[in-house]
């Protein structure tokens, strides 16, 4: 199959998810032809206020989402040559929420605002699993790297529950976040995580040959002039931005930087000129496809997304951990 036409395909199934996304919702009799006509004609009713102030931004928050964490996870398994690499097995994504919960609890440890604390929670939670693993030094070990994220995550991760025991107004604030429950996503939220994902899309593609060089080794690497270290710094850094960009709008939403890398090598190949578009539209479509899931498991109500996607990729996780074991 011609790849233009996978990439067709590929942007036709976000866009059907897209709008499932827009039309699913306590309001049943909004369909997706009312969606399409809602969109484009303010007529002033209360099924256009359901469909653009309420599902729109949570549409658009979403897919914005998933394209953050495909890329992270991409990136990540790229410079480490690893294929269980992600921002949530590696301990960034729970560094992430570390640094958003601390933010919340101390605000005088505020600096700016949570998108820079997750940020900085992301890049200190990679530092500190890189460290352990060796990958500072140049001499990254695939296991300790694995062993350290998970370790890097529990530690963070307890602390962030240890805030569900503090205040019960802002108990019950981290609870909903860490679930990542985006049912009450607002439009502000979107423009923020627009900017990071076309920065980190723009990065990525830039990224994209040195990606495909660092697969050969360190001494091939370095042989056809692509620094093996500069190259980890760079696709750590993106991978812990945009991971901690999106914990903040939307709380530790886990997995989708593990399985969407390796279903689009599935189709696309290795070459990452074509997987770094590929994974960000899938990604984008994972997680459109998980927010539909969680408004009809309990419908009329709804199961926070983190749930849905952790239900998705703790499976996957478990077949990739299988299959690379088998592969060794």
């Amino acid at each position: 199959m011609p790849t233009a036409l996978r990439f067709a395909l590929l942007a036709t199934a976000v866009l059907l998810a897209a709008l499932l996304s827009l039309t699913i919702g306590q309001r049943s009799d909004v369909g997706i032809t009312n969606v399409l006509q809602l969109l484009f004609i303010n007529d002033g009713s209360l099924a256009r206020s359901a469909v653009v102030d309420l599902r729109l931004p949570r549409t658009l928050v979403a897919g914005l989402i998933g394209v953050n964490l495909a890329l992270a996870g991409l990136a990540l398994q790229a410079i480490t040559r690893n294929p269980l690499a992600s921002e949530s097995i590696l301990g960034i994504n729970q560094g992430a929420a570390l640094g958003v919960a601390v933010g919340l609890v101390v605000p005088g440890l505020m600096v700016v605002n949570l998108d820079v604390m997750a940020i900085i929670g992301a890049v200190l939670a990679g530092i500190i699993t890189f460290s352990i693993a060796g990958g500072l030094g140049g001499r990254l070990d695939s296991m300790r790297l694995i062993l350290a994220g998970v370790t890097v995550g529990a530690f963070s991760f307890a602390f962030v529950r240890f805030t569900f025991t503090l205040d019960d107004n802002l108990s019950r604030l981290v609870l909903t976040w860490t679930s990542a429950d985006i049912s009450s996503a607002r439009l502000d939220q979107a423009l923020p995580l627009l900017l990071w994902a076309t920065g980190g899309l723009v990065l990525s593609l830039a990224m994209a040959h040195n990606f495909n060089i660092l697969a050969l080794g360190d001494g091939a690497s370095q042989g056809l002039g692509v620094d093996p270290r500069r190259a980890r710094l760079i696709g750590a850094m993106l991978a812990a931005v945009l991971t901690g960009a999106s914990v903040a709008a939307a709380g530790p939403v886990m997995f989708v930087g593990l399985v969407m890398p390796h279903l689009c090598r599935l189709w696309f190949g290795t070459n990452h000129r074509l997987l770094v578009p590929a994974v960000a539209l899938g990604g984008a479509g994972l997680v459109l496809l998980a927010d539909v899931v969680s408004k009809l498991v309990r419908f009329p109500y709804e199961t926070p997304l983190g749930v849905i996607c952790a239900l998705i990729g703790a499976p996957y996780f478990l077949y990739a951990t299988l299959r690379a074991r088998n592969m060794a």
